[in-house]
């Protein structure tokens, strides 16, 4: 909690000193009596014109570029007359600014160019050193290393004590009320909070003696003792001094001044600690008024904010707006971060450690909710970097500029929120400015002006609270619908598998509540099993295995095996009685994640037994096998890097060994193209007369929720929307198998919204789709696409026992044998090395699945 000072300590931009000729701009607010000399280059005259500017609690956003740019003009002004005094002032102001807008490298040089005038200033009032040297143990509070916060602000206090014990000037006790309350917090971090306590009681008492019992700067520290005491756990005294706080401090801050905002930001998290989660939730969005009216300049503040409200609507059970809240958190988090991208690794490392709940909560409720794609991307944003053995078709943006993406409902929710949040906010500033001209001696009929404004802005924050409390009851019904009715009936799906060339069976997967339910059918038998298992556990037990795959863990055959257990084993002995050949798989909720080849039995896998396929309800499926010839086919990839996007040099060795080269050693006989070649005009025309096979190596997007932002990387680095892939342009009608060999072509959000661009394909006339369910190594994708097209043109298998074939083949021999013919051929010596262990990971094999007609 920090009192408001004589200058605040608010900014928004970033502006490089020298970047363009300061032509003196006028600003809204300055002192215009001293415009015309600071115009003509005199410095203290520029100070003075600037300085109401700077005494505002906030400075606009788009003003903040042209108030830096006279605070960099009065440092080089200064700087020419040899006056350490004026440039301390000068960078005192800039370092406050960007500290708290959370700009702490650029903070950290103005804080630099203060202290290399301690010396200099030894004479001379010091007000402006200690202002710097207080703002600097605030910035190491805030990357969470309190000792070397305590020591600059150590150094604040002793500078604002000296000079009050010789001026008594009320300036330089509030300094150093406020340097040692920031003292106090850093004490607190280091979890010393013995000491804190007592530093919080000296500091009350400090107050108290010189500006009396029922002063703002008393109020602020009797808030302060209270947010210390909740640091330490003992909440049922920190709501004891929250409560004689809070009114004091009301009757001294407007709603929605800087203090009044920590206070009730503050009493919202203890209130949640004591578990009273309507009134956290109350303070909380009283405070968001004041977020959305300064979204750049109060990150700290959101993160905060956000969090609790995360925390509140997940203990209520309303898991959609804990997600929303709780990315809302994360991405002030990942903003504060991106601005302080020029910190080492090494610096950061305490302020990521304090904040990696964020991510890590977020992402765990996000797994019970089976959003996996969200919660690996937000697990990711937490990593500085990942480390490939080899490359991945993956985008590689760096993860600090890398934000939680809200879907489309969570979009519209923000900005009615942020709507409802506008109207107080309205009548707020209305009255300030209002109170701002008429100063200390209103007249009569501006005074009845102000009394109406103040009835205004009550009943303004009434609406407020009334309109968000009966938005946010409006639950919104998910349009989904019960499991049941996402199965067809078991006679329809009996009449299905008596039309196989190959014994098959249909395995339903219903996940619910408290137990999985297995439904198998078989030509005239139906079995039914139901695994006790709840929705959570079985959620965590799938994305925990995902994430062992992904990393290509050692010791992935354990969570395999778990899962193997409960989602195969129990129909088993069905299966082998029946005979059955190929598994259809209708999986409902996050089961669709599941490699079922890749399921372990404690000596092999499943794959080794069975094929699978993907059956997918939403899309009526003919099954039924073409005279497949090689000519009909077209292939399409991308090599080079586009935007976030690497390059993927593994595309132009896979296309080359499966369409047919210079020397005729290519499994496919159609056209090819890379690059510049593979444009939407190269996709459509190519679809005038769809071939039988469609082969697209690239980088596919999936932003779960928002299929607009969902896309396949075309050559020339455009992107084809998934909202683009479906309509009458991009016709699929006689492709009987298109091939994804993307980025998570499969895997969509949470298994109710976007199920990803290989159902889009169906539904546009695909009999069949190839895709994967995470991002695939490009040195391994073009050995197992090898052995599957082989197997279909060359072996007459189906596609799914041609996919069964190339994935044994390469979990058994590492993809060695199919990758030394391929190099047989002169043409393709160029071919990715593997990684020392080879293949046989299920990491490289077991990604691909077929949805649809698998004959």
């Amino acid at each position: 909690m920090r009192a408001r000072r004589f200058v605040a300590c608010l900014c928004l931009a970033i502006w490089a000193q020298g970047a363009w000729a300061f032509d003196y701009p006028e600003l809204d607010g300055a002192d215009p009596a001293h415009y015309a000399a600071a115009k003509g280059g005199d410095p203290y005259a520029g100070f003075s014109y600037v300085l109401p500017v700077l005494n505002q609690d906030i400075i606009a956003p788009e003003d903040w570029t042209e108030v830096r740019g006279w605070l960099d003009w009065l440092y080089g002004a200064f700087e020419a007359e040899g006056n350490a005094h004026g440039q301390a002032a000068v960078a005192a102001n800039m370092a406050g600014r960007l500290v708290a807008r959370q700009d702490f490298d650029d903070a950290i040089a103005w804080i630099r160019r203060c202290a290399d005038h301690d010396e200099a200033l030894s004479g001379e009032p010091r007000l402006y050193l200690s202002w710097c040297y207080d703002t600097a143990g605030t910035l190491f509070v805030q990357m969470a290393l309190p000792q070397r916060a305590i020591e600059w602000h150590q150094r604040s206090i002793d500078i604002q004590l000296a000079h009050y014990d010789e001026t008594d000037e009320q300036i330089y006790l509030e300094g150093a009320l406020n340097s040692h309350g920031m003292a106090t917090y850093a004490v607190t971090l280091s979890e010393d909070y013995e000491n804190a306590i007592r530093y919080r009681e000296e500091g009350l008492e400090m107050a108290q003696a010189h500006t009396g019992k029922d002063s703002e700067l008393t109020a602020v520290a009797i808030l302060n003792l209270a947010t210390t005491l909740w640091y330490a756990g003992d909440f049922p005294q920190s709501k004891e001094w929250f409560d004689r706080g809070m009114p004091l401090i009301e009757r001294h801050a407007a709603r929605y001044d800087y203090v009044s905002v920590i206070a009730r930001m503050n009493a919202a998290l203890l209130a949640y600690d004591l578990g009273n989660l309507e009134e956290a939730r109350t303070l909380a969005l009283s405070i968001v008024p004041y977020l959305a009216a300064n979204p750049e300049l109060s990150l700290e503040q959101q993160r905060w904010t956000f969090q609790v409200l995360r925390k509140v609507y997940t203990q209520q059970g309303d898991a959609n707006r804990a997600i929303m809240f709780g990315k809302l958190a994360v991405n002030a988090q990942q903003e504060i971060r991106a601005r302080n991208s020029g910190f080492a690794e090494a610096e950061v490392d305490a302020l990521r450690a304090r904040w990696s709940s964020l991510y890590q909560e977020l992402a765990a409720l996000m797994i019970r909710e089976g959003r996996f794609s969200e919660a690996q991307a937000v697990l990711n944003m937490e990593k500085e970097q990942e480390a490939f053995e080899f490359l991945k078709r993956d985008s590689s943006a760096a993860l600090k500029e890398t934000r939680a993406v809200l879907t489309d409902e969570e979009l519209d929710e923000t900005a009615q929120m942020n709507a409802l949040a506008a109207r107080p906010v309205a009548a707020y500033e209305v009255y300030r400015a209002l109170l701002k001209e008429v100063g200390d001696d209103p007249t009569p009929e501006q005074d009845d002006q102000l009394f109406l404004l103040e009835d205004a802005m009550e009943e303004a924050e009434a609406a407020y609270q009334d309109s968000v409390d009966a938005f946010l009851a409006q639950v919104a019904e998910a349009d989904r619908k019960g499991f049941e009715e996402g199965f067809d009936a078991t006679g329809a799906y009996q009449d299905i598998l008596q039309e196989k060339e190959r014994p098959s069976a249909i395995l339903q997967l219903a996940v619910l509540d408290e137990a999985t339910h297995l439904f198998l059918t078989l030509p005239g038998a139906t079995v039914h099993k139901t695994v006790e298992i709840t929705r959570g556990d079985m959620r965590a037990q799938v994305f925990a295995a995902l994430q062992a795959i992904e990393r290509v863990d050692p010791d992935v055959n354990t969570a395999l095996q778990g899962l193997h257990d409960l989602l195969l084993a129990p129909v088993r002995e069905e299966l082998e009685i029946a005979g059955t050949e190929v598994i259809m798989l209708n999986a409902g909720d996050v089961l669709r994640y599941v490699p079922f080849a890749a399921l372990h039995d404690g000596t092999h896998y499943a794959v080794e037994d069975f094929a699978f396929a993907q059956y997918v309800a939403a899309v009526p499926t003919n099954y039924g096998r073409p005279d497949r010839q090689r000519a009909s086919s077209a292939g399409f990839g991308v090599t080079q890097a586009h935007g976030g996007f690497d390059a993927l040099p593994g595309v132009g060795f896979e296309i080359e060994a499966l369409f047919t080269a210079d020397d005729g050693q290519g499994v496919l006989e159609g056209q090819s193209a890379l690059d510049e070649g593979f444009d939407a005009r190269a996709l459509r025309k190519v679809l005038r007369n769809p071939p039988e096979l469609l082969h697209i190596a690239s980088h596919f997007a999936l932003a779960p929720g928002q299929i607009d932002d969902s896309f396949l990387l075309l050559g020339d680095g455009s992107e084809l929307r998934l909202s683009e892939f479906g309509t009458r342009r991009f016709n699929l009608s006689g492709v009987d198998l298109l091939t994804l060999s993307a980025c998570q072509t499969a895997r969509g959000g949470d298994g109710s919204e976007i199920d990803g661009m290989g159902v889009a394909a169906l539904q546009k006339g695909a009999s069949a789709v190839m895709a994967s369910l995470w991002p695939v190594a490009d040195a391994a994708t073009p050995i197992l696409m090898r052995d599957f097209y082989e197997g279909l043109y060359g072996g007459g298998l189906d596609k799914a026992e041609a996919l069964r074939a190339a994935q044994v083949a390469m979990l058994r021999d590492g993809g060695t044998a199919t990758l030394m013919a391929m190099r047989a051929a002169a043409a393709l010596e160029d071919a990715p090395e593997p990684p020392p262990q080879g293949f046989a990971h299920p990491y490289f094999w077991s990604a691909f699945i077929i949805m649809g007609n698998w004959l």
